[in-house]
């Protein structure tokens, strides 16, 4: 990136969502009714193609990037009450779906880390999924790893119940960074970990990169791409750290002196990338890096990716069930969570009632804006006109998003062509670009800076 446009992009620079859903989270109500998801779900047709997200919100070890919903644990008697909880409401949701098999396309067990698990109670909870569920034969089964709390005995486990991709938790092979972050953790660590799973037969692997953390250089990005080229990944995602000591307390406890400034971010992602370019992977939206035989690629050309609270996606089910704490789900046109905090979460399932807290009812202005931020997350490109009048809405006036990307125009991070297509230059403008159209986002900085 040349210095003018870098230049450009720090101007513009600004905390923007990662936009894994539209609306986002922090926009979701409290006091959604248990009652009215269970007819949600008693809505759904037999055979109805789902997803299912269980959220497994515990970790051995608190990482101080961490940014999840989680809590450190060294009793596994936490983790085994909690899987009790989780049998109780797969439970709850029988009454609704006693009459039908809906058929799962993507299974995602993240965290918190999912590893935690024994590998009897993996199988167990796998086990009665099955027998909730039924699964396409070409149903993804993924879980999220942390190479330090797996062995050959969990592997197994995974392959036995079906798991057929993996996430594997790395952030980067530098001893001095990885020490900052309280998260020791060997290349020959990750080495061995990738090994069980090939051994196993589990060959869908995806590597979690980050940059900006403390102690970063170009030099050790260079260093750390080349040692996860040395893994061969199908997948490699390169995510940007968000230092919020003010949302969580535990990030203070990094040297924040040692953290890379905005230049020395854009520098870093830029690095990480040309070499990932150059050694053959492909870029997929703003922040991932695939082999061009990944279904990621192989939907991207196809114009089906799609993106949501796990990432990236080829998943193109339009319910998604979310077990466990704090977890996110989508049904009916509305994004639904459980409560988040785990002593409520648990008072709610033991007194019998569903953990549902917050929702969000998507008007058809939000559904026209999701599939605007989502073309242009995916695709970095989309024409909002042409999305509106596929959805029989070519009367919507998109004025106030297109003066809020002319700065960015004119400074050349994004293009504007003739007949209204936003093309992002860069990836970092997509972001940016996006939130022109958020106007739930520009609804709470205009109440901000009423109330300040």
């Amino acid at each position: 990136m040349d210095h003018t446009l870098k230049q450009a992009l720090l101007a513009h620079d600004r905390m923007v969502p990662r936009y894994t859903s539209y609306p986002t989270a922090p926009h979701f109500r409290t006091g959604a009714d248990p009652l009215w998801y269970l007819a949600e779900l008693s809505k759904l047709p037999d055979k109805a193609p789902i997803s299912l997200y269980v959220h497994i919100p515990f970790c051995p070890k608190l990482c101080w990037f961490c940014g999840c919903n989680t809590r450190v644990t060294n009793r596994y008697g936490s983790v085994e009450s909690y899987l009790q909880l989780l049998y109780q409401e797969l439970k709850m949701l029988k009454p609704a779906l006693a009459s039908k098999r809906l058929q799962v396309s993507h299974l995602h067990f993240g965290g918190g880390s999912p590893t935690i698990l024994k590998p009897h109670d993996f199988r167990r909870f796998m086990e009665q999924l099955r027998k909730d569920f039924d699964f396409s034969p070409y149903a993804e089964i993924a879980i999220e790893v942390d190479p330090r709390n797996i062995d050959a005995e969990k592997v197994r486990s995974y392959a036995a119940a079906g798991v057929n991709r993996a996430s594997i938790g790395i952030q980067d092979f530098d001893d001095k960074v990885m020490d900052a972050v309280n998260r020791p953790q060997s290349f020959e660590l990750d080495q061995q970990a990738i090994g069980l799973f090939r051994d196993q037969g589990i060959s869908q692997l995806n590597l979690d990169l980050m940059y900006g953390l403390p102690y970063q250089n170009t030099t050790t990005m260079q260093a750390c791409i080349d040692q996860a080229l040395i893994l061969d990944p199908d997948r490699i995602s390169l995510f940007g750290y968000a230092h919020v000591p003010w949302m969580k307390k535990h990030m203070r406890l990094i040297p924040e002196d040692a953290l890379p400034g905005p230049e020395e971010r854009i520098d870093l992602f830029e690095t990480g990338a040309a070499r990932l370019e150059d050694a053959g992977y492909i870029p997929v939206g703003i922040d991932h890096f695939a082999k061009e035989t990944d279904s990621l690629c192989l939907s991207l050309r196809a114009g089906k990716l799609h993106r949501n609270f796990q990432g990236y996606t080829n998943d193109n089910a339009t319910t998604m069930i979310a077990l466990g704490a704090s977890a996110i789900g989508y049904i009916g046109g509305n994004f639904v969570q459980n409560i988040s905090a785990l002593p409520q979460y648990r008072d709610r399932i033991e007194s019998g009632n569903l953990a549902i807290d917050k929702s969000c009812a998507l008007t058809p202005d939000d559904h026209l804006r999701s599939r605007i931020i989502s073309e242009l997350m995916c695709t970095l490109s989309v024409n909002p006109f042409h999305e509106a009048n596929a959805m029989a809405m070519g009367d919507q006036d998109f004025s106030d998003a297109y003066e809020r990307l002319r700065p960015l125009a004119k400074d050349g991070l994004i293009l504007i062509s003739s007949d209204g297509t936003i093309h992002a230059l860069i990836r970092q403008a997509a972001r940016l670009a996006a939130a022109c159209f958020d106007v739930h986002l520009q609804n709470s900085a205009r109440q901000h800076v009423s109330a300040s």
